[in-house]
């Protein structure tokens, strides 16, 4: 009998998973034209960290061959880039990136037109299943817009390169994160953050209709074990 009441106060005590806190922890950005290779400086730090890239370039010939943080190799996001003739938008991202400032390094096959990157690094994210489905989109528009399926808690981040003329703005409902023309004056770079939900998309403005390519991603909270009690999840007892 005693066992018994044993095994049921310990069953009333079971910890029970929910998510921690994911968080922003800074962002990056730079460009370069006529370069094979170019270089950010960019600092994280916290536990739990993400680091996550959009590199937005335009090139006919040369090919994206690697992109590394304090000299570690990110990995590609699954369905995470694409392109629209010479406009490319790639994504990356790296799980417990080296706290500190570090380079975040591209590297192409050759020398491309016009390159732009962002890094966004978060703490908080996943460290095992750390991003969910991203998709991608191209068009000739003055409306950028890619929509992605999400869940509350999560942070989705985006990426976009388009043909530079006019003024590009950002969508109401997101954070922007960086927005620039590269150097050359060929592409703008832009990126974008907003809080994740069943169905978000990422929306931006352009004053004229140019050919673009964009990329999504949600990035996902650490799960954490709490001990909540069992009654308190029947609704039974005080």
């Amino acid at each position: 009998m005693l066992l018994r009441v044993l095994v049921f106060a310990a069953l009333l005590l079971l910890p029970v998973p929910s998510w921690g806190q994911l968080a922003k922890d800074a962002t990056s950005s730079c460009a370069g034209t006529g370069v094979s290779s170019l270089t950010c400086a960019h600092t994280v730090s916290g536990a739990n960290r993400e680091i996550v890239n959009w590199i937005s370039w335009y090139h006919s010939l040369s090919a994206l061959s690697g992109l590394t943080y304090n000299s570690v190799a990110l990995t590609a996001i699954p369905s995470g880039s694409t392109a629209n003739g010479q406009y490319h938008i790639d994504g990356s991202h790296l799980i417990a990136p080296a706290t500190g400032t570090n380079n975040m390094v591209a590297t192409f096959t050759g020398n491309v037109f016009d390159v732009g990157m962002g890094s966004t690094s978060f703490t908080g994210a996943d460290q095992t299943t750390p991003l969910g489905t991203a998709v991608t989109a191209t068009g000739t528009s003055t409306t950028p817009s890619v929509t992605v399926s999400s869940a509350a808690g999560e942070i989705v981040l985006d990426g976009l390169v388009i043909i530079h003329s006019s003024t590009l703005t950002v969508g109401g409902s997101q954070t922007q994160e960086w927005n620039a023309i590269a150097n050359s004056g060929f592409i703008k770079y832009a990126g974008s953050s907003q809080n994740g939900a069943a169905s978000v998309s990422n929306t931006w403005t352009n004053g004229t209709s140019q050919a673009w390519a964009q990329g999504a991603v949600p990035i996902k909270p650490v799960a954490v074990a709490t001990s909540v009690p069992l009654r308190t999840l029947l609704g039974v007892g005080k």
